[in-house]
């Protein structure tokens, strides 16, 4: 009733408009449709130039419409505005109609639009024809630009059904989420859709009873272990097949990571103690002799083998890049270097791949170890982990520019529950819903079973929009 209120006030102003001078007015236009409406340049208010409207047209006495085609960044001010009207033709009349006010469109004045509803009313050059439309402006009612952390089960594990040291690793697959977890006895494997409910699977086969569940690599559809000099696989998850390498020229030392579609590993010579970078195909071993960057295909003594974060993405250059953080080395001395490996820099290189630390140049942390990085909305996010100052860190730390340089984050953006606590060797993966899960880890007085789950707001927006 209300809308119809404003409109019979429009009718009465345009007929007193139209009994004017009507004999004056000859061979003017009826055209009434607005081509373009947008705001005026507000600096102390950029969100209202970003703002893109779409009209809906419709003859009178329905309605049309205009509005915004997404919702305006969060803190977007509508309460006094100035908006920018296009007409098809310049009516006679353009009037706005708020709930507390009724205005003639002169481009100058200001308009409250943080209460709708509110209508444009025009007629045209020749006063005959009239045309209404509603405008309906959405403003995001949350930051965009936060993450959203949730505490999804403070215990996985009822009281006492796990020892107090435990080791975990989850893999992501068929929107699932698999949890290995090696408990001292032996091997568990568990599932979740939401890292709320979970359920135990049939215990994994074929693994060792101390199997260090955390260097378990996925590639592909193929999981793998390195233990004692056998590669272990799997394509099941449960059903794990032993491949003794024992008699080869090198001994296997563990699973590094997912790079350029491959499992990647490192190995180390019999003869000379030398670490080298190894490639998995199939069930056979490819030791890399040339990569670009190493000392006649030589690992350093610095390079770690265990403990360390690693994740593969495609760069800026769209190259595929895996980055190596952390953890310790042959003698079990902790780092903070960074390795950086990619693909098809040079051509002089036998294997095609060059390798590098960027922590000589640009160090970013101390030494760290048992930390967990993701990609995600662009940048490279770290959890947790230890530094060499026996520091447990809680704090979560930013890359944008792929692992050159870590930052803590605005906090007021990206902040982890305050039941959230220090820890290292948790692990993380993102699911195919923009949903991060942080699950477990261990602090110096035993394990945690409890998981979070976080995401950024616009990516759920995206993500939604899109179903």
């Amino acid at each position: 009733m209300q809308k119809f209120t404003y409109i019979f006030a429009f009718i009465s102003m345009l007929l007193l408009v139209a009994c004017e001078n009507q004999s004056e007015e000859v061979n003017l236009s009826s055209e009434t449709r607005v081509s373009a409406f947008t705001f005026y340049t507000d600096t102390a208010n950029p969100g209202l130039t970003e703002a893109v409207f779409k009209i809906e047209h419709k003859t009178w006495p329905d309605t049309g419409r205009i509005y915004s085609v997404d919702s305006l960044r969060f803190g977007t001010c509508l309460d006094s505005v100035r908006p920018h009207v296009t007409y098809m033709i310049t009516p006679s009349t353009a009037l706005f109609v708020t709930p507390d006010t009724v205005m003639i469109s002169t481009g100058s004045d200001t308009l409250n639009f943080s209460r709708p509803p509110l209508y444009l009313m025009v007629q045209a050059a020749d006063t005959l024809y009239k045309r209404c439309y509603r405008i309906d402006i959405d403003v995001h009612q949350a930051d965009p630009d936060l993450y959203v952390w949730k505490q999804m089960t403070s215990q996985l594990f009822a009281p006492g059904a796990a020892p107090d040291f435990c080791h975990m690793k989850a893999v992501y697959r068929n929107k699932r989420i698999y949890l290995f977890i090696n408990n001292g006895f032996g091997t568990e494997l568990y599932q979740s859709a939401d890292g709320a409910a979970w359920s135990k699977l049939e215990n994994p086969v074929g693994l060792p009873t101390l199997c260090q569940v955390r260097d378990i690599l996925s590639c592909g559809n193929t999981l793998y272990y390195m233990a004692d000099n056998k590669l272990y696989t799997t394509t099941d998850l449960i059903h794990w097949t032993a491949n003794d390498f024992s008699e080869r020229d090198y001994t296997l030392v563990n699973m590094l990571v997912t790079f350029d579609s491959k499992a990647w590993c490192v190995l180390q010579e019999r003869t000379t103690q030398a670490l080298l970078l190894g490639i998995v195909e199939g069930e056979n071993i490819q030791p890399l002799t040339r990569v670009a960057g190493l000392n006649d295909g030589k690992l350093p003594e610095n390079f770690p083998v265990s403990d360390f974060a690693a994740l593969s993405f495609e760069s800026s250059s769209e190259r595929p890049r895996a980055m190596i953080v952390g953890g310790r080395t042959m003698d079990g001395t902790a780092v903070n270097t960074r390795w950086n490996l990619e693909y098809g820099l040079l051509s002089d290189t036998q294997s095609g791949y060059r390798i590098a630390d960027f922590s000589i140049e640009q160090p970013s942390f101390n030494s760290l170890t048992g930390t967990s990085i993701i990609q995600y909305n662009d940048h490279l996010i770290m959890f947790g982990g230890v530094d060499n100052d026996l520091q447990w860190r809680s704090d979560i730390l930013y890359s944008d520019d792929e692992g050159m340089n870590w930052y803590v984050p605005d906090t007021a953006h990206n902040k982890l529950p305050d039941t959230y606590t220090s820890r290292q060797h948790q692990t993380v993966v993102v699911d195919d819903e923009e949903n991060i899960f942080i699950i477990g880890g261990q602090s110096f007085v035993g394990s945690y079973s409890d998981v979070y789950r976080g995401y950024l707001n616009k990516l759920k927006w995206a993500a939604l929009k899109d179903e």
